[in-house]
């Protein structure tokens, strides 16, 4: 397994290569309006808390907390982008966080007040890929596509496996730090999560989407795509090897929560 430093200690028990998860959960919200770059440094330390109770369900591999601060429109954009171990793991995830999860007394983790519009998918994983360790994931783009083609000999899932190769490959060739495709047969929705390092939200917004290899059998069309620095991530696994819970890849741009960063 590899190991790193990286803010608050060594990263442990997360690989590069192949990431043999089966499934995924996303969500997207932007936060209640006035709720700005001013309050990063709160949301940190909330989110450092509250790590504690939700990064021990079950499978639970990784979460990306994107951060994305539009001042003109006066938001402040997040969510989290997970992967799981079993499709079972990611499904009991949905149930504990919607059904069961309060921090605030007789409210529900998903209807707190300051989390507006909420989008949350849960998904099956066509194909994941570490290409650097994770000290190098800085910013990562989320993109969403509607899709309607029946993707040939083998349906959707089958065609998506078959464009997962080429996909990993121009993900690698241009340098990215990792990608996962995710697939959404109920809703007929194709998630695309790509990793970079040292850009900026822009730079990979403005790159060419890796959507472009995705099976024209399927005729995909994108509805959404949100690029974000990588405000924290969660690691259970190396929460579970004896290395660093959690990491901040915006510090030293955005501050370290002031937290502690260790296991109480």
């Amino acid at each position: 397994m590899t190991t790193h430093t990286y803010g608050p200690g060594p990263i442990k028990g997360y690989d590069i290569g192949p990431i043999p998860m089966e499934a995924a959960f996303t969500s997207d919200f932007p936060l209640a309006a006035g709720i700005g770059a001013a309050d990063v440094q709160d949301i940190v330390d909330k989110q450092e808390v509250e790590r504690r109770v939700m990064d021990v369900r079950p499978g639970m591999y990784a979460k990306y907390m994107p951060s994305r601060i539009d001042e003109a429109a006066g938001r402040h954009y997040t969510g989290g982008r997970y992967l799981f171990e079993t499709w079972a793991d990611v499904v009991e995830y949905e149930r504990f966080t919607s059904q069961e999860l309060e921090f605030e007394p007789g409210v529900k983790f998903w209807s707190r007040p300051f989390f507006l519009d909420v989008e949350r998918f849960v998904w099956r994983v066509a194909g994941a890929h570490n290409f650097k360790a994770l000290d190098a994931h800085h910013v990562s783009r989320f993109e969403r596509f509607r899709y309607d083609g029946d993707g040939g000999d083998g349906g959707a899932e089958a065609a998506l496996e078959r464009a997962w190769g080429a996909l990993r490959d121009e993900a690698e060739a241009r340098g990215l730090a990792a990608v996962w495709l995710l697939h959404q047969p109920e809703q007929r929705l194709i998630g695309l999560h790509t990793v970079a390092s040292r850009a900026t939200p822009a730079d990979l917004e403005a790159a060419p989407s890796l959507g472009a290899l995705l099976p024209g059998s399927l005729a995909p069309e994108r509805y959404f795509d949100r690029s974000s620095r990588i405000l924290s991530l969660w690691l259970p696994k190396s929460r579970l090897a004896g290395g660093a819970p959690s990491a901040y890849p915006s510090a030293p741009l955005l501050p370290l929560p002031s937290v502690a960063a260790q296991e109480v």
